[in-house]
């Protein structure tokens, strides 16, 4: 798992996350012990442009895989979303108003 540490160079844990600029959807499993709700909060409060989305299930850690349904709703949606805003005309400040 070293070669997946985002802080291996000089940069902070921080620093890594604050420089993503890609729009992002940070998924929290409710149930999760794993990899805790708390855990992807932090993540989605870090990464700019990230938003968090919650999937409820008993299953813990595994429900990304048992509630694939659920969790590809959130994703399509979170897509979806971020295709439209692409394709919104863009309003210009400095000529409006």
């Amino acid at each position: 798992m070293d070669r997946h540490d985002i802080t291996r160079s000089d940069q902070s844990y921080e620093a890594a996350l604050s420089s993503i600029q890609q729009p992002t959807l940070v998924v929290a499993i409710d149930s999760n012990i794993l990899y805790p709700p708390i855990e992807q909060q932090e993540l989605a409060n870090l990464i700019p442009n990230a938003e968090l989305a919650w999937l409820s299930s008993s299953h813990g850690h595994d429900a990304f895989l048992i509630e694939m349904d659920a969790l590809n709703h959130l994703v399509v949606q979170f897509r979806q979303e971020k295709r439209l805003q692409s394709s919104s005309p863009k309003v210009n400040a400095a000529t409006t108003g």
